[in-house]
């Protein structure tokens, strides 16, 4: 699932988070893997009216720096955290239902 310049995928055993991100002129992006036995803790708070979605992932061993070479328009945010609009709202409760039965919690 791709939102606000960042995507969101799991396979059942590791979560994906890809930021876009820019390197000189050239856009890319930067992956982030970690698997679902390091998660200690998701936060999900669902998108409102005014403020978008968000997903954040508690990493054992993980630091929170902020991704700070991200292109125009995207959101500042850590390696470990999604946002995403209202129209996603569905789709990204279903990743994260799945990624807490694969967790056992």
């Amino acid at each position: 699932m791709r939102s606000r310049r960042r995507s969101l995928r799991f396979d059942g055993r590791s979560v994906v988070i890809s930021i876009a991100v820019k390197d000189w002129l050239i856009p890319g992006d930067d992956e982030n893997r970690f698997p679902v036995s390091r998660i200690k803790n998701i936060s999900h708070q669902p998108p409102t009216t005014w403020k978008p979605g968000r997903v954040v992932f508690t990493v054992e061993g993980a630091t929170q720096e902020i991704v700070g070479n991200v292109p125009m328009f995207a959101d500042k945010l850590d390696r470990y955290t999604f946002q995403y609009s209202a129209d996603k709202a569905e789709q990204v409760g279903e990743i994260v239902g799945a990624i807490k039965r694969a967790r056992g919690k």
